[in-house]
């Protein structure tokens, strides 16, 4: 097994792709953004290690985000299987298609941002869509079902909150998680609420952990940073980091009498330091967790001129075990 490190053009300089060879062939775990720079990295570390792409017959997409499934079109095209739990293809076909964004427009301002940022932010995202080039068709997975990876059987482990149908690889004789971005060992995931997912992703993200309380001795290999195990110290950490946001959230509510919208919030953590991309994914981090409050009955909500404001319902905020 090798982990491919490949180039990003974000903050996040670079994304981890996991090659598995067994005897009839090569599985790749995630494949990175399709930019030169990508490809020519990708190819580069092929050629080092001697292996041909058209050994490459399973690539397992752990979500639909630009540098998890943007090279998937090249690998299908050259004729690998590429995998993606089944709800996930519908949302990787809007995002990463010609279709307008323009609800994205809409739930921006309603969550505060005014019509310029609403636009730009959006407009960021559509930029990438150069950069994904999707398979004509995707293999399904679903939860528990067990798949080959070089060779192996591994556990399908559904994983929502970064994206409703992020999935982890579970290879119990090797006692190895291949984890996407569920486990980063470093940062935390940006847990988002967008127009078009599920309700409460930060609840789904927090329920999640319960999947892997037995799983305490196996070493992680996430899609960002490096290999590590301690896997319940992590957990405990990203927890706590949850918690401390939400106190934060909590604080920026109950400071401002009139309501807060999610701006409003983003403002108060990060001020006018972020760019288009950062401030999306600020904005819907800001919003998952203010919705984690009010569907626990610690918020309430509010409309006026468009934009949805929070009121607290409680004397302290929800917070996860």
């Amino acid at each position: 097994m090798w982990r491919i490190d490949l180039p990003l053009p974000f903050r996040l300089r670079s994304i981890n792709v996991y090659l598995v060879q067994g005897k009839d062939g090569c599985a790749l775990v995630d494949t990175g953004i399709d930019m030169p720079d990508s490809r020519a990295a990708f190819f580069a570390a092929l050629e080092s290690i001697g292996i041909d792409q058209s050994a490459i017959r399973d690539v397992y997409v752990t979500h639909m985000h630009p540098d998890h499934i943007g090279l998937s079109g090249m690998h299908g095209a050259r004729g690998a299987t590429i995998h993606l739990m089944r709800d996930e293809e519908q949302r990787a076909r809007y995002m990463w298609s010609a279709q307008p964004l323009d609800r994205w427009v809409g739930y921006f301002r309603a969550h505060g941002l005014d019509e310029a940022n609403a636009s730009a932010v959006t407009e960021a995202a559509a930029k990438l869509r150069k950069a994904v080039t999707l398979p004509d068709r995707f293999a399904t997975l679903d939860d528990r079902d067990f798949v080959r990876l070089g060779g192996r059987a591994v556990r399908v482990v559904w994983t929502p909150g970064h994206s409703d149908f992020h999935y982890v690889l579970v290879d119990d004789d090797a006692r190895a998680i291949f984890a996407g971005d569920h486990l980063l060992p470093t940062i935390t995931p940006n847990i988002g609420l967008y127009p078009e997912c599920r309700p409460n992703p930060l609840d789904d993200y927090l329920k999640s952990f319960a999947r892997f309380e037995r799983l305490g001795d196996y070493t992680v290999y996430p899609a960002h940073g490096k290999p590590y195990s301690a896997l319940p110290d992590r957990v405990h950490q990203l927890v706590l980091h949850h918690r401390e946001r939400l106190q934060g959230v909590w604080d920026c509510v109950i400071a401002k009498p009139e309501g807060a919208c999610s701006a409003d919030v983003v403002a108060h953590f990060w001020g006018d330091r972020l760019n288009s991309h950062e401030t999306r994914f600020a904005l819907v981090e800001v919003a998952a967790h203010l919705e984690y409050l009010r569907l626990a009955g610690d918020l309430s909500s509010s409309i006026a001129d468009g934009t949805i404001r929070y009121h607290t319902e409680s004397t302290k905020p929800s917070m996860p075990v």
